[in-house]
């Protein structure tokens, strides 16, 4: 292998090292890293110094791009660059009552990107401009380890569930009214509730903030079943959490592991992350 692959985690998460996105790369190296993200989940790639057309080039490599939906933490712009910041483009910080602001806290809410599409994403790609000196960092929670890690009792009776999921879910556990009464009224989409990876065979829980109900059970029963397993998940010895520095480009797996986003001083620090999101090949169900 012409790539360092260094784990970060005893069972998922590693730092892969030897690719200068910006400089190219190629199809060889490439398939080095296919099979890394394949095999751990989350790999960082530390070092990089891109611009968004350089991002979204690379994130191509993977699959056609998503386009992000208008919403107040884009400004209503659609686009394949979905920006996570705190900042005005003139420096100044937003302040913390901003609508902007208030919209993206859910993203520290644990959750899997575009579970709420009939076509869920493959994975996203999450690079550094601008990081705190101290919190805002990922945590990463993997469902491969989780669904190991589960009874054989509960393995069953998740086999074959699906579970429903919808946008408008994590942010209404942040305030009412950020999501637009047109994007409420989207139907939940079905997901499996078990998911195997086409690669390596590995199966993982699917689940996360977006998901509110399983079918085939009452309220109470499925409410239970969901805390639950989003507990199992994402207890300590499941997460990774990544310390952001400027340059690092982070790629996990939506098929395989939830993230959220950690809080910090954000009322005097800057944080500017910009990601992109490659579609999935097909609904789950």
């Amino acid at each position: 292998m012409s790539l360092s692959v260094t784990k970060l985690h005893p069972l998922f998460a590693a730092r892969v090292e030897g690719i200068d996105i910006a400089r190219g790369f190629s199809d060889t190296d490439f398939a080095e890293l296919r099979a890394a993200f394949e095999e751990h989940s989350v790999i960082v790639l530390p070092g990089q110094t891109l611009d968004d057309g350089q991002q979204i080039a690379f994130s191509e490599r993977f699959g056609p791009l998503e386009m992000m939906l208008p919403h107040a933490g884009n400004n209503l712009n659609p686009s394949h660059i979905s920006r996570m910041y705190n900042s005005e483009t003139d420096g100044a910080i937003i302040p913390p009552e901003d609508r902007r602001m208030i919209y993206l806290k859910a993203n520290r809410i644990w959750h899997t990107d575009s579970s709420f599409k009939e076509t869920p994403s493959l994975c996203s790609l999450l690079y550094a401009y601008e990081v705190p000196p101290e919190g805002g960092e990922t945590e990463f929670a993997s469902m491969r380890a989780a669904y190991d890690a589960l009874d054989a009792e509960t393995k069953a009776q998740i086999e074959g569930k699906v579970a429903l999921h919808h946008a408008a879910r994590t942010r209404d556990m942040v305030a009412p009214g950020l999501v637009t009464p047109e994007r409420r009224a989207t139907p939940p989409v079905r997901h499996a509730m078990v998911r195997t990876n086409p690669v390596n065979g590995r199966k993982a829980l699917y689940t996360g903030g977006h998901a509110g109900k399983i079918e085939g059970m009452d309220e109470d029963e499925s409410e239970a079943l969901l805390v639950r397993l989003l507990n199992h998940t994402t207890q300590p010895d499941f997460v990774y959490a990544h310390k952001w520095t400027v340059g690092d480009i982070v790629i996990w797996d939506n098929r395989a592991v939830l993230h959220r986003g950690r809080s910090w001083n954000d009322a005097v620090h800057k944080r500017t992350l910009h990601r992109t999101t490659v579609a999935g090949d097909g609904p789950t169900v």
